[in-house]
C-alpha cells in the first residue's frame, strides 16, 4: 500500500448512500453467529440465496484508471480492496460482475499506480475465484477481464469518492434502481435478451463491514474466495521453504522503507527501532534461539540498513533475493516480476513465519495481519490491536499511545495515529 488517497478527484463525488436499513428490511442482512464455519462458508450461501437477482444486470468496478479510465488501480491490496467490494456490491445489487483489469504501478516511480493494464489474472487467483462462487454463491456470474459481449446498454453511474459514506445491505440496491431509473430503466426492463450494464467508480472502501455486521461473516467468505495468483504463492513457498528458514523460529517483519512511502505513516527508522526492541524482547523470552529474521520490504538498501542494525547482535537478515542467491532461474523469475507481484512472494513467508511484525498503516501488514487470525473466534484487531484507542471520525483512530507495537504474542502491528480502515478491508 501507498496509503490511502491523499486527495479528492475533480469529479464531484457521488451523493452520500441511502440511510441504514430499517428493521423491516433487517434479513438482507447477515446476521453472524458462532456456527459460522467453512461448512456453511460464513453465511455466503444463504446470503446469496436471499438476494433478488436480475439476470443480465452487470457490474464493473474502476476507479478512472488505465487508457480508457475504465481500470482498477492503487497498489496491490486497494486495487484488492476493490475487487473484493465489487463482488459484494454484486450481490446486493442482485447482479453479475465483470472483473475488471489492474493498471500496475509504473516502476521508475512507485507512487504511480497507473501504469500498463493487465488481466486480474496478473494478481489474483481468477479460477480459484469463479469455482468457489459456483459453489457458494452460484447466482453470481462472474465475467473475466472485461467480457462485455452481448451486454446492449452500459449505464454510466456518478463517481464516487473513496472517503465517501459506504453501502450496507439494501443501499446499493437502492443506488443502482436509482441509476437505472434516472436512465428510464427498471429491473423489469432488463433481461437476457436485454442486458444492462452498470458502470462504478470508485469502489475502495465501499463496503462498511462493520455496520454490516459481516465481519465474521461475509467478509470472511470474500476474503477466502479472493486468492493471490497460484504461481506466484507457488514461488512464495519455494522461499518459505528455504533451508536457512528450516527447523527453527523465525521472526516475519514487513518493512516500509521504500521510496513512495509517506512519513507520516511510520518513519522506516522508527519501524527498524521499534522491530529491533521486540526482536530482542521475543529472544529473551524464548525457550530456543530466535537468530532469523526475514524482512519484507521493496527497497533492498532499506534492508541492508536493518541487516547492519541487527548482525552485530548476532541475528541473521534473510529477503527473498538473499535466500533465492543460491537458485539463479527462481531468482530471475522473481526479478522479472512487477513491484506488486513481488510482494506477493512475501505472503507465504509472512503468513507462517513463527513470529510477525507490520505496521498498522499498510494494507500489506494488515492482509498478512487478518490472515494469520482470519480463523479467530474473537476479532483480532478489535480485540487486540484497537483496544483502548478511538475512532476520531470515519477513517482516524488515535491511539493511548503512538508508536507502539500491539496484538497477541506471535502477530504485533506498530499502531500509529493515523486513518485506520479495517471496518471496510480486505
Amino acid at each position: 500500500m501507498t496509503g490511502l488517497p491523499k486527495t479528492q478527484p475533480e469529479k464531484k463525488p457521488q451523493a452520500k448512500p441511502e440511510k441504514p436499513i430499517e428493521k423491516p428490511q433487517e434479513k438482507q442482512q447477515s446476521t453472524p453467529t458462532n456456527n459460522s464455519t467453512n461448512e456453511t462458508f460464513y453465511g455466503l450461501p444463504e446470503l446469496c440465496k436471499k438476494t433478488k437477482w436480475t439476470e443480465g444486470l452487470w457490474l464493473h468496478c474502476h476507479n478512472g484508471c488505465g487508457k480508457n479510465k475504465l481500470s482498477m488501480c492503487g497498489g496491490l491490496n486497494n486495487a484488492r480492496n476493490r475487487v473484493q467490494t465489487c463482488l459484494r456490491l454484486a450481490i446486493d445489487a442482485g447482479g453479475g460482475i465483470i472483473m475488471t483489469p489492474m493498471a500496475n504501478r509504473a516502476e521508475e516511480q512507485l507512487s504511480n499506480t497507473n501504469g500498463k493494464t493487465f488481466c486480474p489474472e496478473h494478481f489474483w487467483n481468477m479460477v480459484h475465484l469463479k469455482s468457489t462462487m459456483k459453489e457458494h454463491c452460484s447466482q453470481l456470474q462472474v465475467r473475466m477481464c472485461d467480457d462485455k459481449a452481448g451486454i446492449q446498454t452500459t449505464v454510466n453511474g456518478e463517481n464516487r469518492w473513496f472517503n465517501s459514506e459506504s453501502y450496507i445491505p439494501g443501499t446499493f440496491h437502492n443506488y443502482i434502481e436509482n441509476t437505472l431509473t434516472a436512465s428510464n430503466i427498471t429491473f423489469s426492463d432488463i433481461k437476457h435478451t436485454n442486458q444492462v450494464l452498470i458502470e462504478f467508480g470508485d469502489a475502495f472502501m465501499g463496503w462498511n463491514q462493520k455496520t454490516s455486521n459481516e465481519m465474521p461473516t461475509i467478509r470472511k467468505a470474500l476474503f477466502k474466495s479472493l486468492q493471490f495468483n497460484k504461481d506466484l504463492l507457488a514461488l512464495s513457498t519455494d522461499v518459505l521453504h528455504s533451508p536457512e528458514l528450516q527447523n527453527k523460529p523465525f521472526v516475519g517483519v514487513h518493512l516500509r522503507g521504500e521510496g513512495d512511502w509517506p512519513g507520516g505513516f511510520g518513519t522506516a527508522n522508527d519501524q527498524k527501532r521499534i522491530y529491533a526492541e521486540e526482536i530482542e524482547k521475543i529472544q529473551s523470552k524464548s525457550s530456543q534461539p530466535v537468530k532469523d529474521i526475514y524482512i519484507s520490504c521493496g527497497d533492498q538498501a532499506a534492508i541492508q540498513k536493518f541487516r547492519e542494525m541487527m548482525t552485530p547482535k548476532n541475528y541473521t537478515i534473510h529477503d527473498k533475493w538473499s535466500l533465492l542467491s543460491s537458485q539463479p532461474t527462481k531468482l530471475a523469475q522473481v526479478e522479472a516480476l512487477t513491484f506488486d507481484q513481488r510482494a506477493i512472494i512475501e505472503y507465504q513467508v509472512l503468513v507462517n513465519a513463527n513470529y510477525f511484525m507490520g505496521i498498522m498503516t499498510s494494507t500489506l501488514s494488515a492482509l498478512i495481519a487478518y490472515a494469520r487470525t482470519v480463523d479467530m473466534q474473537e476479532d483480532y484487531f478489535e480485540t487486540y490491536v484497537f483496544s483502548g484507542s478511538v475512532k476520531k471520525n470515519r477513517l482516524d483512530r488515535e491511539y493511548e499511545q503512538n508508536l507502539v507495537l500491539k496484538g497477541i504474542d506471535k502477530t504485533k502491528m506498530l499502531v500509529i495515529n493515523a486513518p485506520e480502515f479495517m471496518d471496510f478491508f480486505p
